[in-house]
């Protein structure tokens, strides 16, 4: 996944652009937002891609980013866990192994 970033005056907020592949996420310049995170062990992404008229989100989508390749510490899910709860986005999210695929193509991108 690749992608282009736009600080905001919020430093919790971002704007990203995507690009190849993963351009199909976005509609325009997607807004993003850092829901939490403790700066060691995961944060928690989510951006919101329309709204309806009364401000709630009709489309939306989050990421849960873990430190540790083998996934987040049991103290960990249960923080995350409430915070999906509160994004009502429990159950919505999968579990994308992470192989080492990126240190075999290090330094050719």
């Amino acid at each position: 996944m690749f992608g282009t970033f736009e600080d905001t005056v919020d430093p919790a907020k971002f704007k990203m652009k995507y690009w190849g592949a993963a351009a199909v996420l976005q509609q325009g310049l997607d807004n993003h937002w850092v829901i939490d995170t403790d700066y060691d062990n995961y944060a928690i992404h989510y951006s919101c891609r329309e709204q309806s008229w009364d401000g709630t989100c009709l489309d939306s989508y989050s990421f849960i980013f873990s430190r540790d390749p083998k996934g987040l510490t049991p103290e960990s899910q249960r923080i995350v866990r409430k915070k999906q709860e509160g994004l009502c986005l429990v159950g919505k999210y999968r579990r994308v192994a992470q192989d080492g695929f990126c240190n075999k193509y290090r330094g050719q991108y």
